[in-house]
Order: C-alpha cells, then structure tokens, then sequence
C-alpha cells in the first residue's frame, strides 16, 4: 500500500482555522446587536434578520458544495471561499444601513456554503481510514472553542473598539488561511464531471429554506403560527419531492446512496441525529438557564461554560485511544447514555447548587461528549467508499442543518409551552421550564443509545482499530506493501 502522499493533520489544522473563523463570526456576532442597533437606528430584534437570511442562504446552497468542489479543483474553491468570507467580513464591518450589512451577510453565507464543507471534503479524500479518528478530532477542536472565545472576545471589541472590528477581526485569520490553503491543500477533484442538478438544487434549495425558516416562526413567541405551518407543510412536499427526484436522477445534487450503508445512516439520521440534537439544545438551553433561572451573571455563565468545552478539550487527546480500545459500537452506546445522564444532573441543578459543583457536572458532561462526537464523526464515513464521499458529505451536512433548526426551534417550542402552562405573566421563563426541556432531552438521548447498541461488534473497525478485523486489515495492507515493495 502506497504511503499517503499527504500530512493529513497539516490539511485538518489548516480547514480547522477556516472553520474557526466560521464559528467565531456567527458566535461573536449575537454580542455586538445592540451596538449595531445603535449604530443603524434600528432595534436589535432587526437586526436578527442579518442572523437568519445567513442560514437560509447556507441551508440553500449547501448542496452544490461538492459539484463545484468536483468541477473547479478543491484546493481553487477552498481558497476563494476563505478569500470571499473574508472580503464579505470586510463589507459587513463597512455596512452603513440595515440593509447593507444584510447583503453583506448573504454574501458571508455563499462564502461560507463552500468553505467549511468542501475543507471537510478535502480531509475526507486525503486522510487513510485508519487515522480518520485523530484527524477528525483535530478538524472538529474549533466549534468547540469559537463559542467560548466569541462572546467575551466581542464583548472587548465592541468595549475598546468598535463593533466593526467583529467583522474586521475575520481579515489576518483570512488572509492566513488563503496562504496556506495554496500552498499545502491538494487540488483534489473527481474524476468524472457529472452534470449539474438544476430541478434538485432548486427543489432541494427550496424545501431546506422553508422547512428552516418555518422552524424558525414556530419558536417564535408572537410568530404567526398559520405561516408557520403552511411553511413546514410546504418544506415537507418538497422534500418529498425532492427525495423522490434524487432516487430517480443519475447525478442528483445531493445523492442518497450513502443511505445504503448501516453506519451512516445510524450516525446521521437515528443515534446521531440524537445526539446532534442534545448539542444544539444544550447550548441554546444551558447559557439562558445559567441567568435567567439560577440568576447568575453573564460573566459567570460564560466562566461555567468555559468548562463545558474544556472537558470536551480535554478528552479529544485519548479519544482515539478509547475507540480503539472498546470500539465504536461500546463507546457510542455508553456514552449517548451518559450524555442522557447528563442532561439529567444539568435538570437538578437549583441556585443553591455550589459553583463548583455546576463546573464539575459540565466538565464531565463535555468529557463524555468528546468521545461520543469524535466516534459519531468518525464512523459516519466509514463505510463510505471514496467515489461516494461527495454526496454523503453533502447529505450529511444537510442532515445536520436540518437537525440544528430542529432543535432549537423545539427547545424554544417547549420553553414556551410549559411558561403557558403555568400561566406565567407575559410568558416569563422560570426554571422548572428550562428543566422540562432538559429533562425531555435526557430521555430522548439515553433512548437513542439504542441505535448504536445495534451496530455490529467490528463497526467501523477499520477506523478504530478495535478488534480482530482491524488486525486482519492491518495484516492484509503490510502483505500488499510488501507485495509492492518486491
């Protein structure tokens, strides 16, 4: 077996500074709406505009990643993405009215459609199966740090600064990441030039935004709940239709066939899809909670949550090792449990709960998340042959939008139903809301570890290195480079 002609970790640090640059702008950006308010004489609430046209537009586009990927040459798209998101940043940060920075941010968004999917493609074509597990641990370490660097770094920008120097801050990060992209990102394309899916990029595009959008005003406490509707009901035809065209056309936008394989669809759509759910409910829920039910400062919230990410930090070292040494089916299984668990003791917590004590539960609770997400990233590509790794990425990603607004917009569904509930004056949350939902997600997760308890012993053991097939693999590949070498 040829030895890989790539440094897979100098391609994951290099895609991880472009995904950083992502996440920091969309978390760092929710602290700087009252400045900008001011600054464009309008009220923040309009500002959420700028937040929601940059997710309908990523949700739209997000499918031709990998067609214009194939076409132009990933190491060409890659770079002019970062180079287009950083450009956007700058005309974001020079907006004068509304309705500039609003199509700035469209442009941010077209930019950012291609830059983190396609950086996750490259790692996926040059990276051998057996270190896709450090690999992706590598690639993924910056959604975990953005969000705890964003609110307290746009809080001094804005301080000492000016607002505009949010977007100004994506310029040395850019121009960084375009440098290194030329120079070490392979021009990785496929083979065949498959033509593009017009009717499915439309019927695709159309059913995400609606399906999106329509989660959106259903969250919404004084949202119309019969637009609402008709959006869903809308997305949900199309995405019918949208699903019948891609299992008829030879080439769709974005391909299903991955749904073929039992490790990608547990990993997408039953236990991952779970546990992408608790993610993003856990990170909308759990910083609310924090002032608004336990009545703590934002400085203190953000200090907690600094050990919900560390201990997610502090696990991705050793979590190949893990995989390796129980193998995934194990390692997924107890730790959707215990990711349950967790939601449950986040549940119990009350203001006389000691500080110390909500620091240790989300240090562990992001420990255990570490692991669970770095196998579920790992494993959903596994059994994916490479002619195929386009499209699973594509469908993927969709999934994990769709999935996103899911959960969110569920979370805020039930926050308010259960203040409805009690009756509360003007919808006033108190704890015991923000409880139900916790409660409601921890059983949810632990049911879901039944999933991945399905798997089969040896799955995706070529990946982790767990168990006799991985041994078998590994002695069949010496036998080919022996082969090779005589």
């Amino acid at each position: 077996m040829a030895a890989n002609p790539y440094n897979p970790r100098l391609l994951a640090l290099i895609v991880a500074s472009a995904m950083f640059m992502g996440i920091l702008d969309s978390t760092i950006i929710t602290t700087a709406l009252p400045s900008m308010g001011r600054s464009f004489g309008v009220s923040p609430v309009e500002l959420s505009l700028g937040i929601t046209i940059y997710i309908l537009v990523m949700a739209v586009f997000l499918p031709v990643s990998s067609w214009v990927a194939d076409r132009l040459g990933a190491r060409s798209v890659f770079a002019g993405a970062i180079l287009g998101f950083t450009l956007a940043s700058v005309l974001c940060g020079l907006s004068q009215t509304l309705w500039q920075f609003v199509g700035a941010r469209v442009l941010q968004a077209l930019a950012a459609t291609l830059m983190v999917p396609v950086g996750n493609l490259v790692l996926l074509r040059a990276t051998a199966k057996t270190d896709l597990v450090a690999v992706m641990a590598l690639a993924t370490t910056p959604a975990l740090i953005a969000p705890v660097l964003g609110p307290p770094l746009g809080g001094i920008l804005i301080t000492f600064l000016s607002w505009r120097w949010v977007f100004f801050l994506n310029i040395p990060i850019g121009l960084l990441g375009v440098f290194l992209v030329l120079r070490f990102i392979p021009n990785l394309r496929s083979v065949d030039r498959r033509p593009f899916d017009t009717l499915g990029f439309f019927v695709t595009g159309f059913a995400l935004a609606c399906l999106i959008y329509g989660l959106d005003r259903v969250s919404a406490a004084e949202g119309d709940r019969r637009v609402a509707g008709a959006l869903l009901v809308a997305g949900l035809l199309l995405a019918v239709w949208a699903v019948i065209h891609a299992r008829r056309h030879p080439f769709p936008i974005a391909p299903l066939s991955a749904l073929a394989r039992h490790t990608f669809r547990v990993t997408s759509l039953t236990g991952g899809a779970v546990a992408r759910l608790q993610l993003r409910v856990l990170g909308f829920v759990l910083p609310v909670m924090f002032q608004v039910g336990l009545g703590m400062s934002a400085f203190t919230t953000g200090l907690l949550l600094l050990g919900y990410n560390g201990g997610d930090l502090l696990l991705k070292a050793v979590a190949n090792q893990t995989l390796r040494a129980v193998g995934f089916r194990t390692a997924l299984t107890v730790t959707a449990v215990l990711t349950g668990l967790s939601a449950f003791a986040c549940a119990a917590l009350s203001p006389m709960t000691p500080l110390w004590a909500v620091f240790a539960i989300l240090v562990v609770a992001g420990a255990v998340r570490s692991i669970l997400f770095s196998g579920i990233m790992a494993l959903t590509f596994a059994d994916v042959p490479a002619e195929e790794i386009g499209g699973a990425t594509v469908l993927n990603n969709v999934l994990s939008n769709v999935i996103g607004a899911v959960g969110i917009s569920s979370a805020a569904v039930v926050l308010n139903l259960s203040a409805a509930f009690r009756h509360a004056p003007g919808g006033a949350l108190s704890l015991w809301d923000f409880r139900v939902v916790l409660i409601i997600i921890g059983v949810v997760a632990t049911v879901s570890a039944i999933s991945f308890l399905r798997l089969p012993r040896d799955a995706g053991a070529e990946v982790s290195g767990h168990g006799a097939r991985a041994r078998l693999i590994a002695a069949e590949a010496e036998k080919a480079a022996a082969g090779e070498d005589l």
